[in-house]
């Protein structure tokens, strides 16, 4: 087949996807609630500065909602609006960046599994089964108490906990593939393992690789934030949506506002990742689809 006619058919196949994904209006609802967090993560600096989010101001503590505070202020004056909107890029990239980490490594590792198996595979399952006996966030809990608290080792501990099930994922997805005829015929050509799985096996995983990755995110920033949220996590002054969860715990009565709208943060943008990924599995693979 001619570069050109292959060329051809990956834009097909994307162009078909993208008509899928748009006729899902909860995912494309999803799509722009996630497109908005995502701008005020990028361009948090140029909206409100960093100082705003982080100076005190003793005169302005616990200001309700105004028009010159628009979510208020917290228990040191400081702006809510503005701890909100930076607070997006510490977790926003807490969950993506743990998400891209065990991808990269649980799609090596898995990968491996599934295309050489033998004692490794059985070895790798094994350790993947005594980390899922484990409840996840106790088990982050475990590791950041061990390493402790710091943004670093917060990243360390999210990213162990995920990384099983990507080697599951990456693993069946790659022995459902080496089966395949097109597969055994590249082998008759003596075509080389790295050339078969460049070729062949990575371009017909991604499809549920990508489903998996962006259903993980929402599960890897409620993780952290639930770390941050009982100190083991990012920590304060920090603007992130779990630590100011933490600390407006004491003013619950006085001041529900302070815990309202980190919360409806975390509700927001965890279901818009949610909403993504289902439409990107219903748009990926329309088999899957309920």
């Amino acid at each position: 087949m001619k570069k050109s006619d292959k060329k051809k058919r990956k834009s097909n196949h994307a162009a078909d996807a993208w008509k899928l994904f748009r006729k899902n209006k909860a995912a494309m609802a999803g799509l722009v609630v996630l497109a908005v967090f995502v701008f005020f993560a990028l361009f948090a600096d140029l909206l409100i500065p960093y100082e705003a989010a982080i100076a005190q101001s003793p005169k302005d503590r616990l200001m309700a909602p105004c028009m010159q505070h628009w979510l208020g202020t917290d228990e040191f004056g400081r702006d809510m609006l503005a701890r909100i909107i930076h607070g997006s890029r510490r977790s926003l990239s807490l969950g993506v960046g743990t998400t891209a980490v065990s991808l990269l490594l649980g799609g090596i590792i898995g990968a491996c599994c599934g295309i050489y198996g033998s004692r490794f595979d059985s070895i790798v399952m094994r350790l993947c089964d005594i980390l899922n006996c484990v409840p996840g966030l106790l088990f982050a809990l475990a590791v950041v108490a061990a390493l402790g608290s710091s943004m670093r080792n917060l990243l360390i501990a999210v990213t162990i906990v995920s990384l099983p099930g990507f080697i599951r994922i990456v693993r069946s997805v790659i022995l459902s593939i080496v089966e395949q005829e097109y597969i055994m015929a590249a082998r008759a050509c003596d075509s080389s393992n790295f050339t078969i799985i460049v070729r062949h096996i990575l371009p017909n995983a991604m499809g549920p690789i990508i489903i998996q990755a962006s259903m993980s995110v929402a599960s890897m920033m409620l993780t952290a934030a639930g770390l941050s949220f009982i100190g083991m996590g990012v920590q304060p002054p920090t603007p992130e949506w779990g630590v100011m969860l933490s600390t407006a715990r004491d003013y619950m009565k006085t001041a529900p506002y302070l815990l309202l709208f980190p919360g409806i943060a975390i509700a927001l943008s965890a279901l818009a990742l949610n909403l993504v990924g289902d439409g990107l599995r219903d748009a990926l693979d329309p088999k899957m689809k309920l």
